[in-house]
C-alpha cells in the first residue's frame, strides 16, 4: 500500500470517527430535549386529571395531544437522522416533582387556577431552555435544528395561551 492510499484512508476513518461523534452529542441533546417533552406531556395530562376547571382541562388534553405529536416527530428525527434509539419517557426528576405537586395539592385541598398556570409555565420554562440550548448547538444537522425551532415556537405559543385562561 502506498503512503497516499494509507493517509488517505487514516484521513477517512478520522472524518468518520469525527462525523460519529457529532451525531452522538446531537443525539444527547436531542434526546434531552425529548426527554423533556415527556415530561410536558405527562405534566399536561396530569392537569388536565387534576383540574375541575373545564376549560383548562380541554386546553391541557389538546395540549397533551399536541406534545405526543411532537414527541414521535422527534423520536422519528432522532432514530433516522441520527441513528440511535429514542428515548421512551421523561425524567426521574420531573416525576418526583408531579408526586411534590400532588403532596403539596392534597394537604391544601386541590389546587387553584393560578396554582396550575405557574407550575405549568415553570415546567415549559425548563423545556424551552432544553430546546434553546439544543438549538443554539452548531453541531445539530441543519434539518434537525430546523425540526427543533418549528416545534419549540409551537411550545411558546402554547405556553403562552394558557394565560388566556
Amino acid at each position: 500500500m502506498s503512503s497516499n492510499t494509507a493517509t488517505g484512508s487514516l484521513a477517512t476513518n478520522v472524518a468518520g470517527d469525527e462525523a460519529a461523534a457529532l451525531r452522538r452529542k446531537a443525539a444527547e441533546k436531542c434526546q434531552v430535549v425529548l426527554e423533556g417533552l415527556h415530561d410536558s406531556f405527562d405534566g399536561y395530562k396530569q392537569c388536565a386529571a387534576d383540574t375541575k376547571d373545564t376549560a383548562m382541562r380541554l386546553l391541557f388534553d389538546k395540549i397533551a395531544l399536541s406534545r405526543a405529536d411532537l414527541i414521535s416527530q422527534l423520536s422519528n428525527s432522532i432514530r433516522v437522522d441520527l441513528g440511535v434509539e429514542p428515548v421512551k419517557s421523561g425524567s426521574a426528576l420531573a416525576a418526583a416533582h408531579r408526586t411534590w405537586i400532588d403532596v403539596k395539592a392534597w394537604f391544601t385541598d386541590g389546587r387553584d387556577k393560578s396554582a396550575i398556570v405557574s407550575e405549568v409555565h415553570k415546567g415549559e420554562a425548563v423545556l424551552i431552555k432544553l430546546y434553546e440550548t439544543a438549538i443554539e448547538d452548531q453541531d445539530i444537522l441543519p434539518k434537525v435544528r430546523d425540526l427543533l425551532f418549528e416545534q419549540v415556537k409551537i411550545v411558546k405559543e402554547q405556553n403562552a395561551s394558557v394565560d388566556a385562561l
